[in-house]
């Protein structure tokens, strides 16, 4: 009976551990792959990444020395990258687009697309790094990423408006005296 009980643990012990060895690897190819992608558009402009994350199917980073941030997203159709020069940003917000769904007692509110939006300085200008698409994947931690994002943003956006700030005072100083 015991020569039973092990052969049925171990046999369940694989069908479990298997797949999820085999999911931790592939999520890890995709992760290194997206970086990878990452990389090549941040080498294109000789920046260097300060930091950097992951995600399904996009890699968002970011060189705080020259004020960049580096987009890039992958799906089994394409490949697309943009470059944000964070100085000739106004603004950054979070845009979630929902939809309701109508329930037996009441709605539910899907989640479309969560993008995180970028406004010039310079003009109406719009710049949109979609984080997620419903037709494209399914909703997982997108959302804490694009508020993280938008954290990091404002901080560098904040970061040179204090120095612009410290120069402006430092002129207005030296032409009072």
């Amino acid at each position: 009976m015991e020569t039973g009980m092990i052969m049925i643990a171990v046999v369940l012990f694989t069908v479990i551990l298997v797949p999820t060895l085999v999911l931790i690897q592939n999520t890890k190819k995709q992760s290194k792959k997206l970086f990878n992608g990452l990389n090549a558009v941040v080498a294109q402009k000789n920046g260097v990444l300060s930091q950097h994350t992951e995600q399904y199917n996009f890699a968002l980073g970011i060189d705080k020395t020259h004020k960049i941030l580096y987009f890039f997203k992958k799906s089994e159709e394409n490949e697309t990258s943009q470059i944000i020069d964070l100085t000739d940003i106004k603004s950054c917000e979070i845009v979630s687009k929902t939809r309701r769904i109508k329930k037996d007692k009441g709605f539910d509110e899907m989640v479309e697309t969560i993008h995180l939006e970028f406004i010039s300085k310079k003009s109406i200008e719009v710049v949109q790094l979609e984080f997620y698409n419903e037709a494209e994947s399914l909703l997982t931690d997108e959302l804490a990423i694009a508020e993280n994002w938008k954290k990091i943003v404002q901080g560098v956006l904040s970061e040179r408006n204090s120095v612009i700030e410290q120069k402006n005072e430092q002129q207005v100083a030296a032409a009072v005296a």
